[in-house]
């Protein structure tokens, strides 16, 4: 994952619900172009299966950084 979609996902995170909801209605609105319903769903396939029983094995896969420990890798 890149450097950026890792700071947006920490940003994500702390983030009040208001604050998620006006950030949603920004991607919606720069994106209303791309419809959200063009996108194909599928099925997962063996690999994202294994991938998924893996995370759910994995217990650092539950642990969560903290409020504190996102706002200091975020600055």
């Amino acid at each position: 994952m890149s450097e950026v979609k890792a700071n947006l996902i920490g940003a994500i995170t702390v983030m009040d619900e208001d604050d998620a909801q006006r950030l949603w209605e920004i991607v919606k609105r720069l994106y209303s172009s791309n419809s959200w319903d063009a996108v194909e769903s599928v099925e997962p396939d063996e690999i994202d299966l294994q991938m998924i029983r893996e995370a759910q094995a994995d217990p650092d896969c539950s642990t969560f950084a903290s409020d504190a420990e996102v706002r200091a890798v975020l600055g």
